[in-house]
């Protein structure tokens, strides 16, 4: 069993290496456990770049449940923007097709509390950096590098080099390496990649610069170029004048290298394919090349040392999986780190971190692959096609890119790569046409436990579960469940287990839902729902001993016994 937070003589419990989205996401799931952590970046100050911007709805169910729904919506593309993908020929030019996504307000309503959000890096960051810094667990210092690590088997030691030179060694239980797709840390960890494929190259600028007149009715998260010599595509930031545009490049041909700023802008300015008369304005902040890397790396944890973010996976960002798939990981090592910390759990719990999470990660790296395939195949189509009819045609054909609720919040795992933190059953899941596109909710052990709104009995105020399903462990009862509740409080051994009855008479009053079909329980039924929402265990009716049902549940999830 572990020890406590303090039981081991260190300098501080956690060392988080880095203050990206991942990083500092950690640092905040941590910090609200009573876990004092410290993140340690080497820039000087929190990423001004707007690189990833699409968070699927998972991910602001979990943004929601820190407190940060709401300035994430102030943050977020106008609805305007957010509601379809636009093909052209060039910004100002002909129109090629439109394609409807599942990105606008009210899509998944009926699944989930929250909607996509389109906020980028430069306003997700500074967001997560304020609220890890509100916590008193919590410190970040810039300008510090984590430069090397010693795995003493009851401790780590983290080599650290500050702004001036000077160099350190912290002593702590864990070190988390967020440090980015080139991670060093991993690298001095020897821990290679199981899977690792390149694909296109671009030049990402970011710029100002008023394109309204050439953007009205044609609004879209992504607007596409197609003209030959003009392909890529614009990202609009705020709605107003803020963009990214990603030049694609043939690096066999070009050289971006040795592309000055004043060659950037006249390829944005190709790609928007304004009038010659026009020469639109364009204020360029900064550009960069990139190859599109789609790895995942061959463990995520080795002893004390645990990778995450872009050092543990990077997915393409045809579909805007990539940050997406870090937050998911900090939230699924979240709770699991944590309960380790206090002794709840053996070090065995972090082995499904790696599974669970490596599983996921390579989904999402299909998932990509084939919208990668999808968007390399529409451009050539269309460029060959003869009408507009055609052209409409075949957008239409590849909705799948822009219409993911299926892998959006039928997120689950099903225990194919190691160790799994939920007790399976042998209930399959709905089948569905196309696993990607469609979701059916449902409460098999390992997928997301499904939305529903309730009021609660104890004030009468309408929440969803998955404010409910966050943080701790729960049990949902059918009507007739009464006893998994009371067993849910008997028993004696952390971790706390809430319980609630769902019915017109219980704890929790559905206003429409029918929880037992919903969650495919008998009215005696019940579930386990672990601390970052996801089924631990589901039992379809009654047993004898509820509280011994329960209690091997959770030791079954919490690897308790291993």
């Amino acid at each position: 069993m572990a020890q406590s937070d303090d039981a081991a003589s260190v300098d501080i419990p956690v060392v988080i290496a880095g203050a990206g989205p991942v990083g500092l996401l950690t640092s905040i799931l941590l910090s609200r456990q009573g876990i004092r952590n410290l993140v340690l970046e080497k820039r000087e100050r929190i990423n001004a770049l707007p690189r990833a911007r699409g968070i699927n709805v998972r991910s602001v169910e979990i943004l929601t449940n820190l407190d940060l729904g709401a300035k994430l919506a102030s943050e977020s593309l106008p609805p305007l923007w957010t509601q379809r993908f636009v093909y052209t020929e060039t910004m100002a030019g002909e129109i090629v097709g439109v394609m409807p996504g599942n990105m606008a307000s009210g899509t998944v309503a009926a699944f989930s509390p929250c909607d996509y959000r389109v906020a980028a890096q430069d306003r997700l960051d500074p967001m997560l950096y304020e609220k890890a810094i509100t916590y008193p667990q919590a410190e970040v210092k810039f300008r510090h590098e984590v430069t090397g690590f010693t795995d003493h088997g009851d401790s780590i030691g983290v080599s650290v080099r500050a702004g001036d030179g000077a160099e350190t060694t912290l002593r702590a239980r864990y070190l988390i390496a967020a440090d980015g797709g080139s991670s060093r840390l991993r690298d001095l960890a020897a821990i290679g990649e199981a899977y690792h494929q390149t694909y296109n190259s671009f030049v990402a600028a970011f710029f100002h610069a008023d394109l309204s007149r050439y953007t009205g009715g044609r609004e879209g998260a992504l607007i596409w170029t197609l003209a030959p010599g003009v392909e890529g595509v614009f990202h609009p930031l705020d709605g107003k004048t803020a963009w990214a545009a990603h030049i694609q490049f043939n690096p066999q041909l070009e050289n971006p290298d040795t592309w000055t700023p004043e060659t950037v802008v006249e390829r944005v300015r190709g790609m928007i394919g304004a009038p010659a008369a026009e020469k639109p304005d364009i204020d360029l902040h900064k550009h960069y090349s990139y190859t599109l890397t789609a790895s995942v790396s061959e463990c995520l944890r080795k002893g004390r040392f645990i990778l995450a973010g872009d050092a543990a996976h990077r997915t393409l960002p045809y579909g805007g999986w990539g940050l997406n798939t870090g937050i998911h990981s900090a939230h699924n090592l979240g709770w699991k780190l944590g309960a380790v910390m206090r002794g709840e759990a053996p070090e065995a719990l972090l082995d499904t971190y790696d599974s669970e999470r490596r599983e996921s990660a390579l989904v999402n790296c299909a998932f990509g692959k084939v919208n990668a395939g999808h968007i390399a195949k529409l451009m050539m189509a269309l460029r060959q096609s003869a009408t507009p009819a055609e052209r409409r045609t075949l957008i239409a054909a590849s909705r799948q890119y822009g219409n993911w609720t299926g892998l959006d919040l039928g997120i689950h795992y099903d225990g194919t790569h190691g160790a799994c933190a939920f007790v399976p059953d042998s209930v399959a899941a709905p089948a569905v046409e196309n696993p990607v596109i469609d979701y059916v909710p449902h409460a098999k052990p390992g997928w997301r436990a499904p939305h529903f709104w309730v009021r609660t009995k104890a004030n009468g105020h309408r929440v969803s579960t998955v404010e409910l399903l966050d943080g701790g462990f729960v049990v949902l009862a059918g009507p007739e469940g009464q006893a998994w509740c009371d067993a849910a409080r008997a028993i004696d051994r952390p971790p706390k287990v809430m319980g609630y009855r769902v019915a017109a008479d219980g704890g929790l009053v559905p206003e429409h839902a029918d929880f037992c079909t919903l969650y495919g329980v008998a009215p005696d039924g019940a579930v386990l729902v672990r601390p970052d929402g996801h089924v631990a265990f589901r039992a379809p009716k009654a047993v004898a001993d509820p509280k011994a049902a329960l209690a091997s549940a959770l030791d079954r999830a919490l690897q308790r016994g291993h």
